[in-house]
């Protein structure tokens, strides 16, 4: 049985910022790193830029960004992919997307849900693990992150374009997973506009 383990939001940020730049794994994760070891395939939402310099854009709420060198934390616990479109992706405009996706290819992490332009942001991970054929989408709700016809950033919620995709991938792939980041700060629960879009994309 193929085994993917799919985890939420990681910001490096804090105090636990030095412990991803030095790649301590069993500090971060402590008796989570198990459960990542041992998939077959691994991905989490990189809640925040990884940045060489900064470069805050003006917006309302934190601006985050942390070390291009927490790059060696997330590869030392194991974890193959992860999810861009987020709300938080673009903090440090387009120089900090670009920088965070140099580390990930540097470190042969894979990557989905932003881009150089809105037809890259949407294309999904599409990853054959155990001779079965997965399909990963990352979508975000409109916020500061959002990707242009020419501009990088986030993957957004579409329905039309979302649907497009989905339809495109829904008969090749044994396995289609979206995985969409949205909701209100503070917030414990799905907004009503959010459970319509969420119930009006095909199952």
């Amino acid at each position: 049985m193929t085994r993917i383990l799919i985890g939420g939001d990681v910001c490096p940020g804090g105090t636990i910022e030095q412990f991803f730049k030095e790649g301590k794994s069993e500090i971060i994760f402590n008796d989570l790193l198990p459960l990542f070891s041992s998939s077959d395939y691994s991905i989490v939402n990189l809640e925040c830029p990884l940045i060489v310099h900064r470069s805050p854009i003006k917006k309302d709420g934190r601006n985050l960004g942390v070390s291009v060198e927490c790059i060696n934390g997330l590869k030392k616990s194991h974890i193959r992919a992860v999810n861009l479109a987020n709300n938080h992706i673009l903090d440090h405009g387009e120089q900090g997307l670009k920088s965070t996706v140099e580390a990930l290819n540097s470190a042969d992490i894979e990557w989905f849900g932003a881009g150089s332009c809105l037809v890259e942001a949407q294309k999904p991970l599409v990853k054959t693990i155990n001779n079965s054929l997965f399909v990963f989408i990352g979508v975000a709700e409109h916020e500061f992150s959002i990707a242009g016809n020419n501009t990088w950033g986030a993957n957004p919620i579409d329905i039309i374009n979302n649907l497009k995709v989905i339809r495109k991938y829904r008969n090749e792939a044994d396995f289609l997973i979206v995985l969409l980041h949205g909701g209100k700060e503070h917030y414990p629960y799905p907004t009503p506009n959010l459970q319509k879009t969420c119930m009006d994309l095909p199952r």
